[in-house]
């Protein structure tokens, strides 16, 4: 048999048809398949409210975002970089920076930051913490619990002095005296102490002051005075026992006149002498204290000025730095510029020029009048 090699037109238009439409079709179902195989569903978290965003897959993740209305600024971060392609991330988290107040070395800054603790936040700004230093809140702190964060610089000082040790009295019974009378039998001395006080400063200011070391250089020497406690016995003389009288008659005299006694000139009463004071400042607060003195250490007062003998007292730190102290028996009005250790509420330290003006005043227990 002989096979035709050429068909019929009506043919060839069939088959062209057949051909195109097929082509129509594949088009179709190519193009919607792309639609679904090049997007991308994610879950975004933005400040911990989750919501789902589509996107290309080649798009990149600042462009997903900006399409679904989350525009980032300087005040978030992204837990992934912003020009990664969307089909290489798997979620994406949204946080605002954490934000509040950093103080240190005598600054207050204002931070935003992306850093988790309160130590990654010391990190980023550099600041490094001495032995005693400390950070308040704590360093593991997460920083979204904190608004405000404070680098505390701790110093610590020891400050040797010289301190008065007063003597104390002894009263000695003596029956041999009179009650109502006493004797010195024994002077009293004060002694001397050397001390050593620990300072706590943080931020330069005095937080903390104790006494860690304290040894007695020279004991104090009580004093003795013997009291007198034998009873005074009150005698009455005895009355003489008049005789009786025998009488005789008396020859007659001639009347005798009795010159008058003199009378002694009355004496005039002498005025009793009057003790000049000062004049007490009005407004003044009257109060017994218990004043003990010191003399140079070398040192400025805790208000930065020198001492001054006649003029500074150091007190206790319910006296502000500048209150007036007028003590009568002084005849002095003193200025507080001055702290210490052992001055507490109720005492206050005398400065003088000497050790020897210091041991003689010793501890005194005397009216004054607190200025304000």
């Amino acid at each position: 048999m002989i096979k035709k090699e050429n068909q019929s037109p009506n043919k060839r238009k069939k088959s062209l048809l057949k051909i195109g439409m097929a082509s129509m079709i594949i088009t179709c179902v190519v193009g919607t398949t792309s639609s679904f195989v090049f997007a991308k569903e994610i879950k975004v978290t933005v400040d911990d409210k989750e919501r789902l965003l589509s996107g290309g897959i080649f798009q990149n993740v600042g462009e997903v975002l900006e399409d679904n209305g989350i525009k980032l600024g300087d005040q978030y971060t992204v837990n992934v970089d912003t020009n990664s392609v969307l089909f290489t991330v798997d979620n994406i988290e949204v946080k605002s920076k954490a934000s509040g107040e950093l103080s240190f070395d005598g600054k207050t800054i204002i931070y935003q930051t992306e850093a988790k603790t309160v130590g990654d936040l010391l990190k980023e700004y550099k600041i490094e913490l001495g032995d005693l230093d400390r950070v308040e809140p704590g360093q593991s702190t997460a920083m979204e619990d904190v608004e405000e964060v404070n680098v505390i610089r701790v110093a610590v000082d020891e400050l040797p002095s010289r301190q008065i040790i007063t003597y104390t009295t002894q009263n000695k019974d003596n029956p041999e005296m009179e009650a109502g009378k006493n004797k010195v039998i024994q002077v009293g001395v004060n002694g001397e102490s050397s001390q050593v006080e620990r300072v706590l400063y943080e931020n330069g200011v005095e937080v903390k002051r104790e006494v860690i070391y304290d040894e007695i250089v020279t004991a104090p020497i009580p004093e003795i005075v013997e009291v007198g406690t034998k009873a005074v016995v009150m005698t009455t003389a005895p009355v003489a026992e008049t005789p009786a009288v025998v009488e005789t008659p008396a020859p007659v005299q001639p009347p005798v006149t009795a010159t008058p006694a003199a009378v002694p000139a009355p004496v005039a009463a002498t005025p009793a002498q009057s003790t000049a004071t000062n004049a007490i400042p009005e407004g003044a607060v009257k109060m017994t204290i218990q004043c003990t003195a010191y003399t140079a250490t070398g040192n400025a007062t805790a208000s930065g000025v020198m001492p001054t003998a006649n003029h500074t007292v150091a007190a206790w730190s319910g006296l502000p730095f500048g209150t007036k102290i007028y003590i009568p028996a002084m005849g002095t009005t003193y200025t507080v510029e001055d702290r210490g250790g052992a001055v507490t509420e109720g005492i206050v330290d005398i400065y003088m020029d000497s050790y020897d003006a210091c041991i003689q005043f010793g501890r005194q227990n005397l009216e004054a009048y607190i200025i304000y």
